[in-house]
């Protein structure tokens, strides 16, 4: 069972997620408490604890408020993060998420209230392979969009929480403190597309997608074009001195034979142009005087048209 709670200035997916009769786990509270305790009271389901895909103020801002609601009403809720994001949870919690906000350009206080000393600090720390507070979700770790990054699978019911790491037709920020675009595209290369395709993916943000959707339109599913080598052609100048010096050589170096040779195909072109034959081409080893001599135009008298009778007009 997968109920979608939007909460927060940011729309953050708060998800509850349940794979037994009554217990579930709240998956990324990012403000709202009031509505996610509402809706979890609605199913008639009782927590057993928070887990989160990151660190992120947006995916936790309400993870104090939640926890010391549901310890007034008797129930213990553990957080689950994983390590690589701890700085976000406990004692100076607040500065790092005030670091990230601010290189968003974002007012910290539409999170936190005046009153918020502390986060409280994680519990479990989840690693890959882990399941979820024994619940039918396993952990894979997808770091990028932040170092910790994590995504929670379930494969009897065909459904993967991916947090920021994967969006419907996009994926996470890379700009932010701790984020790598490499190595985002990595996890979502090794980690999500070798996913079945039917499997539904609930992102932090947005509407729902596929594997198979975004297989075909996530540029984030393929490999990046390679980089173009370096050239190793000479500068413009030096190659222009090269070809210069090529075309224009100081002194000929082409035997004399070859010269005449040339020479006589010119003699034979211009006498052809005079008969309107064409040129044949000239043997080598053929001199220029030979040549003038075989080529010289010849007059021949013109043919009688009509033979002589031979009989006298008159006769």
């Amino acid at each position: 069972m997968v109920e979608r709670v939007v909460v927060g200035p940011w729309k953050t997916n708060c998800y509850i997620f349940s794979s037994a009769k009554k217990e579930c786990i709240i998956i990324d509270p990012g403000g709202d408490e009031q509505e996610i305790a509402s809706r979890v009271d609605v199913l008639n389901m009782v927590p057993v604890g928070i887990a989160l895909t990151h660190g992120h103020v947006d995916h936790l801002a309400a993870l104090g408020r939640l926890k010391t609601s549901y310890a007034n009403r008797g129930y213990t809720l553990h957080i689950a993060i994983s390590p690589a994001d701890r700085r976000f949870l406990g004692a100076g919690a607040l500065e790092a998420h005030k670091e990230s906000l601010k290189s968003s350009a974002i007012d910290e206080m539409a999170f936190f209230t005046v009153d918020a000393a502390e986060l409280p600090k994680a519990d479990v720390k989840l690693k890959e392979g882990d399941r979820v507070f024994n619940m039918d979700l396993v952990v894979i770790e997808t770091p990028g969009h932040t170092p910790g990054s994590l995504c929670f699978y379930s494969e009897k019911e065909g459904v993967l929480f991916s947090g920021d790491t994967l969006f419907f037709d996009g994926v996470g920020k890379t700009d932010l403190p701790g984020s790598s675009e490499k190595k985002l595209r990595e996890s979502i290369q090794k980690k999500i597309a070798v996913l079945p395709p039917e499997t539904r993916v609930f992102p932090g943000h947005g509407p729902f997608t596929t594997v198979e959707r975004e297989r075909r339109g996530n540029p984030f599913f393929r490999s990046p074009p390679p980089e173009p080598l370096k050239s190793a052609q000479p500068k413009p100048r030096k190659l222009a001195r090269k070809i210069i010096a090529r075309a224009k050589p100081a002194v000929s170096t082409k035997p004399r034979k070859v010269v005449a040779r040339k020479v006589a195909t010119r003699v034979q072109q211009v006498i052809s142009r005079v008969r309107g034959k064409p040129a044949k081409p000239v043997a080598r080893g053929v001199s220029q005087k030979k040549v003038a001599v075989i080529q010289r135009p010849t007059t021949r008298r013109p043919k009688v048209a009509a033979r002589r009778s031979g009989k006298k007009k008159g006769r």
